[in-house]
């Protein structure tokens, strides 16, 4: 599929422009048809359908893992992002004197979980500094003690798109028996992952920004290996079977990370989600990589031509610190554009769904 097929199934008018991807995505068209037929069934049938979402829901397990590069008994289905960092803060074993190291700039969600986690047991968050909103992998490695038991960092840091190199970090700390757990969700949906390439633990992230798929469909990713050693943090019947298993004071969870998901999932928005999979995979995700690239490069061409500071070098999201924030803002909202005030400045996120066009728009309004 080329790319001008790919974006052909978002949504297309002048209304809108959608430069804020980085909060979140549109989704396209077979997400919406797909949600919507669903619904329809439900509001139809009720009951006589509702377990065909189950089967669903399975099927897109298996796709998702696929598209991140995890097996299929490794990935669970949470509601947001933060649920699945919570299960993984609360689960990772922490003792008193313990240290988690993140990165300073780490959005909330990957902040009060650990810090609600290490409070509980005595042990320590540490905030490394990331200097000029950059996020160099040896600046973890420098903080790194014999007390260090996780790091919890971002991928792909909200605020200026800096990234982390997991896997270099990864291969730095082979053998140390150190917890890894990344939040991804920045980055997976434009830029190519592979949970088992990166040789970390755990991986979180969420449906609604660059995978296009609306809300409730997050995910959490865990390595094999590290499954026993976790703990659900909330359990149901889910955790030890299914519906239709008898309880028992013997029974205990199941082995792979489906023990994560206590209850009834978002089957309607995960349905959709297999969709939109669907459509990434048919234009691949190289080329939905590379078109975001290159709109964010002529993004920054634009910027640097009218001598704008800009804090992202590279990738799909761009901040940079205007002149006057106040107006340059103002200017973006009156006509339609989506944006984030982040960081040092304003951010814009592209996808591989913008077009030159749009991009030339916001320089000019800029």
């Amino acid at each position: 599929m080329e790319i001008t097929q790919f974006r052909s199934h978002f949504y297309s008018g002048d209304r809108y422009l959608h430069f804020n991807n980085s909060g979140m995505g549109l989704i396209p068209d077979v997400y919406r048809d797909e949600a919507g037929r669903w619904l329809q069934c439900l509001y139809e049938q009720g009951a006589h359908c509702g377990m065909d979402l189950w089967g669903v829901s399975e099927a897109v397990r298996a796709k998702l893992a696929k598209f991140i590069g995890a097996a299929v008994s490794e990935v669970a289905f949470f509601q947001t992002t933060a649920s699945a960092l919570s299960q993984a803060a609360n689960a990772v074993p922490l003792a008193a004197g313990d240290e988690v190291l993140t990165w300073d700039q780490e959005y909330p969600s990957n902040f009060y979980p650990w810090r609600q986690a290490t409070e509980k047991c005595g042990a320590r968050l540490v905030q490394v500094a990331s200097p000029d909103w950059q996020t160099p992998y040896q600046a973890l490695l420098d903080r790194v003690t014999p007390r260090t038991r996780a790091i919890a960092v971002s991928w792909v840091q909200y605020q200026t798109g800096s990234v982390t190199d997991l896997k270099a970090l990864a291969g730095a700390l082979q053998g140390s028996g150190i917890w890894l757990i990344a939040d991804v969700i920045q980055g997976a949906g434009v830029r190519p992952l592979n949970f088992a390439d990166t040789g970390f633990d755990i991986i979180c992230g969420g449906s609604h920004k660059f995978l296009c798929s609306g809300f409730g469909a997050a995910y959490m990713a865990v390595r094999q290996e590290r499954l026993a050693a976790m703990t659900p943090l909330e359990t149901g019947a889910m955790t030890y079977g299914d519906p239709d298993t008898v309880k028992s004071f013997a029974a205990v969870p199941k082995a792979d990370a489906s023990k994560f998901e206590p209850g009834t999932k978002s089957v309607v928005e995960i349905a959709g989600l297999g969709k939109t999979l669907d459509l990434f995979q048919q234009a691949g995700r190289e080329n939905i990589w590379n078109e975001a690239c290159r709109l964010a490069a002529r993004l920054r061409e634009g910027l640097s031509d009218r001598e704008l500071k800009i804090h992202s070098p590279d990738g799909h999201i761009v901040t940079f610190a205007p002149p006057d924030l106040d107006r340059t803002a103002q200017a973006l909202t009156a006509a339609g554009v989506s944006y984030a005030k982040r960081g040092p400045g304003i951010r814009l996120s592209t996808h591989a769904y913008n077009t030159d066009a749009q991009v030339d728009r916001v320089l000019s309004l800029i």
